[in-house]
Parts: C-alpha cells; sequence; structure tokens
C-alpha cells in the first residue's frame, strides 16, 4: 500500500501549480468575452445516466465512459460532455427562441491504452441554440476569432470542413467505416483499391482519391467544385464558399474536405484550431441541428469547445521555443 500514497492514477491530470494562474487568466478574458456576448454561465450535472447517452449517441463506445452503479442499480457515467446536459436544460425550458450558454469545467473520458492523453479534460465553450444557417456560424466563429488572441500564441490555423459533405460521401460509396478509416489514414493506394474494389463512377471516383490531399486555400475549393456533379456535395461545399465569403476570411484559414467529424451528431459546418505547439486541435466545433430532436424538439444549434489542457500545453511548449 505505500506504493500508492504517492501514485497518481495515469487517467489524472495529478496536481497544477505552475499554470494556475495563467489558467485562470485565460478564463477570465474567456468569461469576460462570452458574458460581453449575451452567453449565460451554466454549470451542469457531473452524473449522468449511461442510457441518456446511448440514446443520444449511437456509436458511443461505453469502454470510454466512467461508469458505476446507483444505490437504485442504474449505470451512472461521469460527465462525458457539456453539449447535452445543456440541450436537455433548453428543451425543458420549452421555450422557442434564440439562447446561448457558456461553460467551464472537465469531462471525463477514459482513453485507450491512454497514448500520454489524461482521462480528465479541461473546457471552456458555447452553444448558440436556435440560430440557424450562415447566421449562426458567423456569430459563432466570429467569436471564436475574437478570442484567439487571448492565448497569445502565433500562427494559428482554422480549418473548416462539412459534416454534410463527409456524409453524403459516405451514402455514396456504402462503407462508411472502411471509406472513414481510410479517410483518416490519408491512405490514397487503399482508396484507389476500395474506389476499384466497388466500381465507384469515374468521376466521384476521383474525387475520392484525391480527399486526402485536399486542404488548402479558396482557390483550392472553387477548383474542386468545378468537377463535382452531385447536387449535395456542391450544396456542402457552397456552404464553405458562403461561409468564407461572409467571414472575409484569410488565406491562411484551411479547407478539409477529407474533415471526419469527431462526433456523429454534427450535420453543418466543422471546424478546429491548430496550433504548431499542440498535436491535438485547442478548439473544435461544429453544427448540429438534429441532436435537440432526440429531446423532441427539433432545433438548429451550433457550439464549440476551447481544450484548455492543450492550449496551456502549447502556450508552454511556445514560451520553451521562445524563451
Amino acid at each position: 500500500m505505500e506504493t500508492f500514497k504517492f501514485a497518481i492514477p495515469e487517467e489524472s491530470n495529478g496536481i497544477i501549480i505552475e499554470n494556475v494562474s495563467k489558467l485562470r487568466e485565460i478564463e477570465g478574458k474567456l468569461r469576460e468575452l462570452l458574458y460581453k456576448e449575451n452567453y449565460a454561465e451554466t454549470i451542469v450535472p457531473t452524473f449522468e445516466y449511461v442510457e441518456l447517452y446511448k440514446s443520444i449517441y449511437k456509436n458511443i463506445d461505453e469502454s470510454t465512459l466512467f461508469k458505476y452503479v446507483s444505490k437504485d442499480g442504474k449505470d451512472i457515467a461521469l460527465r462525458w460532455d457539456f453539449t447535452i446536459p445543456i440541450a436537455r436544460h433548453y428543451v425543458s425550458q420549452q421555450i422557442n427562441k434564440i439562447a446561448r450558454y457558456c461553460y467551464f469545467g472537465k469531462i471525463y473520458r477514459k482513453e485507450r491504452q491512454h497514448k500520454g492523453k489524461s482521462s480528465e479534460i479541461y473546457q471552456a465553450g458555447f452553444e448558440l441554440i436556435g440560430k440557424k444557417g450562415i447566421e449562426g456560424e458567423i456569430e459563432s466563429l466570429s467569436i471564436m476569432q475574437k478570442s484567439l488572441p487571448i492565448f497569445g500564441l502565433k500562427d494559428l490555423k482554422i480549418e473548416l470542413g462539412s459534416a454534410s459533405l463527409y456524409k453524403r460521401l459516405c451514402e455514396l460509396v456504402g462503407d462508411k467505416e472502411t471509406f472513414s478509416n481510410l479517410i483518416l489514414q490519408k491512405n490514397i493506394s487503399g482508396l484507389k483499391n476500395f474506389v476499384e474494389e466497388r466500381n465507384i463512377e469515374q468521376k466521384l471516383g476521383e474525387f475520392i482519391v484525391k480527399l486526402p490531399r485536399l486542404n488548402g486555400d479558396i482557390d483550392m475549393l472553387i477548383q474542386i467544385m468545378s468537377t463535382i456533379h452531385d447536387k449535395e456535395l456542391l450544396d456542402s461545399m457552397n456552404e464553405l464558399k458562403t461561409l468564407y465569403e461572409k467571414m472575409n476570411m484569410k488565406n491562411q484559414d484551411l479547407f478539409d474536405l477529407a474533415f471526419v467529424p469527431n462526433m456523429e451528431y454534427y450535420t453543418g459546418i466543422v471546424f478546429k484550431v491548430y496550433s504548431q505547439y499542440s498535436s491535438e486541435a485547442i478548439i473544435s466545433g461544429g453544427r448540429y441541428d438534429a441532436l435537440y430532436g432526440s429531446f423532441g424538439k427539433e432545433t438548429p444549434a451550433i457550439g464549440m469547445a476551447y481544450y484548455l489542457d492543450n492550449i496551456l500545453k502549447a502556450i508552454e511548449r511556445a514560451g520553451e521555443k521562445n524563451g
């Protein structure tokens, strides 16, 4: 037992001391920004029923949940995300107006073999509910752009993708799991074999094989659009193009047509922000118009999360390099 007195579980972050003041500074500035934009801070439950997550996230990997059995024999899990409890709260209020919520706190997800990742993930974020289409994207991305200077990190890259484009491609190829794995691996030779084995139509097949290389600026997007004939794929790309034009984005912002959403519920625009000092995204989010239907109310919504652990690590590494 003596061994465990000074040991910390691999799943834990341990104690943060050196960066606490920086963390609180970032939190404070994010709060100030979000309050100014009329986002009400929420504190959501730490525990949820496992059945809730299973009913909403049809593809959830239960092994990522920290579970225990309650006194009444129900399976309970530590909070896996903030989106679900906020969605439940909004629907339970029986209101039909735009709502804005923000949050700060930890989520808990078991990491397979950990790979240096913690299972307690410190997040800040916000949810914009009831504002549909391009107006919602513009508001959310505008807030995100306003927040970037808070971190003091240079050369941040915004990556834009489309969940609707990804889902349409999955429909067209008919084998979502294999297709998704090949895209995530950026396996061009595997995609060639995939296209040939399924006798996929030539133009579509050529587009699929190119996907791992299709990240670039607006010129890349426009050029690819000229080769696409499927209406749903074109509509998804047009949505990206319109957002780019409305936001007056810089050329450094990348479109990634091979973007595979990390959440099944995303339905439209998806995005991530990367720093050269972090191997993982420091911000991610997107539109999820279908999720609220699980609670019986069809409502458009878009949100994003700031991964504060990744942001702190990036700031630390940037300081080491420039110090």
